[in-house]
């Protein structure tokens, strides 16, 4: 497997991980992916304008992106959902007074 196809596999495993909400896997194999373009550019440099590399690190480029993107918009929603947590402290008791059951409970199944 060369290079490239190393690096374009690692940038389907980041866009499965960041699909499951997997931050941690993503970062890694993301430094994995890095160190592997650090080595392309570095044993050859003509990779960048080679009509074939060259198309293969510009579709990198725009996957890379669409995923920065992606992750952004997750960023920010992440941010209003905690900036709602830290500004409506009173919200989940005010849902417990408001029930008729009291405290939320976790069902047990029958015979437990």
């Amino acid at each position: 497997m060369s290079l490239l196809d190393r690096i374009m596999s690692l940038t389907t495993a980041i866009e499965d991980s960041l699909a499951g909400a997997d931050w941690a896997g993503a970062t890694n194999l993301d430094l994995e992916r890095r160190e592997l373009l650090r080595e392309l550019f570095a044993t050859q440099p003509e990779a960048a304008r080679e009509g074939h590399s060259r198309a293969i690190l510009a579709e990198l480029r725009a996957r890379t992106d669409s995923s920065a993107a992606a992750l952004e918009t997750t960023r920010s929603s992440l941010s209003a959902a905690a900036w709602a947590v830290r500004t409506s402290p009173g919200v989940v008791r005010a849902y417990e007074r408001n029930t008729d059951s009291g405290p939320l409970r976790v069902a047990q199944p029958a015979g437990e």
